[in-house]
């Protein structure tokens, strides 16, 4: 800034007290135009990065709680203000929550998994409102606390025969327990979602691989106290073992949101099966693939597998799910499945999440409608 030889200020230039003005000005315009920008998305979609039109769509919208807050919807965590908003958790192994239109769909319940355990933050006892479980297959990891949420919050309880076989020998009511072999013609609606379940194959690990492994991760696994061995043992025995669960008892879901918006979600990383194909042949693709990461621990295996999934479902979206493990447990890599998918599919979008943190859609923009 240029001074006069009287040290004032040359006309028309600022002095410092002018400066500290200008810098106040710019400081409380920078925060209000940040502010601004806060109020303009009421949530980041997953997909705005590769869609102009999804920034431009969010308008000037307040910031929606239901998106930005780590309370489960189903536990009393405020639902998405806008009705094509679908706001998805991963809790856990396989278990999502899908908040939408004032729905609670929850996939697999497996919550109260013991103390050897990272805690999810909240107990089965909270889940207070849900509409409908869909149980993937009944495994103990995938069920076990299908019984007793259903019961509390009356809702509808959906999986493969050996899961509702199981669900018939505990404390639920029976019209609440909905069978189906996902061999079609099952498709039935709920409230904004069409929901169709697909028979699909459960998982089958080379024995050769995950044999040593395991044994060497008990090999330097600090042992079950007897207390942790008995709370083990009572939560697997709300589970089946059923053989069937491979062939016959798992099932996908193709959940249809009432705008078109896609969802496929499969809680086992097994081979595709026929009846998966024709259903996707005849949809063509989906927004969003909730699809657990193959337990074969090795990379390329687990890579393998996925790429079958997503060249299948033909996704947008991409969040995994059963990559997490107990406290002294091995959790299985997803950056290398990642990876390997967006080698394959460069626009597809990978998503990540930690426990109960929220990933919110907005579901008008969906392939169905080209948008």
């Amino acid at each position: 800034m240029e001074r006069s030889r009287a040290g004032g200020d040359v006309a028309g230039a600022p002095g410092n007290n002018g400066m500290k003005r200008l810098s106040l000005a710019f400081a409380l315009s920078a925060t209000l135009t940040l502010s601004n920008y806060s109020l303009a998305r009421p949530f980041n979609d997953p997909r705005a990065e590769r869609n102009d039109a999804l920034d431009q769509a969010a308008g000037s919208d307040p910031r929606d709680p239901a998106c930005q807050a780590s309370t489960l919807v189903s536990t009393g965590g405020a639902a998405p203000r806008n009705p094509h908003t679908l706001a998805v958790r991963w809790i856990g192994y396989s278990n999502f929550e899908l908040a939408y239109n004032g729905q609670v769909v929850l996939l697999d319940a497996y919550y109260d998994r013991g103390s050897a355990y990272p805690s999810l933050g909240f107990k089965a006892a909270d889940v207070k409102k849900a509409d409908a479980i869909l149980v993937g297959h009944g495994h103990f990891d995938h069920m076990s606390d299908a019984a007793s949420v259903g019961a509390q919050t009356k809702a509808l309880v959906v999986g493969g025969p050996p899961t509702t076989e199981k669900l018939a020998t505990q404390p639920i009511p029976a019209q609440q327990v909905k069978a189906v072999t996902g061999k079609g013609g099952e498709t039935f609606k709920l409230g904004a979602m069409t929901i169709e379940p697909i028979l699909g194959r459960h998982g089958e690990p080379p024995a050769n691989i995950v044999g040593p492994i395991d044994a060497a991760l008990k090999g330097v696994t600090k042992p079950l106290t007897p207390e942790e061995t008995a709370e083990q043992a009572t939560i697997r025995q709300r589970g089946t073992s059923d053989r069937r669960v491979i062939a016959e008892g798992t099932i996908a879901y193709l959940i249809t949101l009432d705008n078109g918006f896609r969802i496929m979600y499969r809680d086992s990383g097994g081979r595709v099966t026929d009846f998966e194909k024709a259903a996707m042949e005849r949809v063509g693709r989906v927004d969003l693939a909730l699809v657990a990461v193959g337990a074969s621990y090795l990379n390329t295996l687990t890579a393998e597998q996925a790429l079958e999934h997503l060249r299948t479902y033909k996704p947008d979206v991409y969040m995994p799910a059963h990559h997490d493990a107990a406290n002294n447990g091995l959790w299985r890599a997803i950056e290398p499945v990642f990876q390997a998918l967006k080698t394959e599919n460069p626009n597809l979008v990978t998503m990540s999440r930690e426990y109960r943190e929220p990933v919110c859609f907005n579901t008008e923009f969906n392939i169905q409608r080209g948008r």
